[in-house]
């Protein structure tokens, strides 16, 4: 995990936070709100209100945060990086804050995963090829995440809509 987070309080607005993403040459923020992390803005929210043209100094992060309705994903530090890769797969986040009894310790980003795990790299783009053919065919025998169990699987069938793994069939 990368230790040095940058990180902003809620009532910032975006146009700053996408100058503080510019000078620092990263690609979020985590919100921290009471000295606990609450949320995460990434540069792709900033094109996205740009996008929609809204004023970033009258848009604040928290506010921001709340509105997007998606949950707020962290782990624990002694996840592996199996376990965080798969759940970047899962959810289609590219980073997950590190926390630890509430507090803020770090941040995992693809970036991390490719720098200490590179072999997880071709098994993640494997995976996503897998998940790109789901709506191809999907009454085919797939590897992946079972989305029941979220354990890896050779063996997985579309089930009720579900790709779900023999163990939990």
């Amino acid at each position: 995990m990368k230790k040095h987070v940058v990180t902003v309080d809620p009532k910032m607005n975006m146009s700053t936070i996408a100058k503080i993403l510019t000078n620092n040459k990263i690609g979020c923020v985590v919100i921290i709100s009471e000295n606990k992390p609450i949320g995460l803005i990434t540069t792709n929210d900033i094109v996205t209100l740009v996008a929609k043209e809204k004023d970033l100094k009258k848009v604040k992060a928290g506010d921001y945060w709340t509105s997007m309705k998606r949950p707020f994903i962290t782990i624990s530090s002694d996840e592996s990086m199996m376990k965080v890769a798969k759940k970047m797969l899962k959810t289609g986040y590219k980073r997950f804050p590190v926390v630890e009894n509430g507090e803020l310790k770090g941040i995992v980003s693809t970036k991390e995963i490719i720098t200490v795990s590179p072999e997880l790299v071709e098994i993640l783009s494997e995976r996503l090829k897998a998940r790109a053919e789901i709506v191809a065919r999907p009454n085919q025998v797939i590897s992946g995440i079972c989305e029941k169990c979220s354990e890896f699987s050779e063996e997985l069938r579309n089930t009720d809509g579900r790709w779900i793994c023999s163990d939990c069939r």
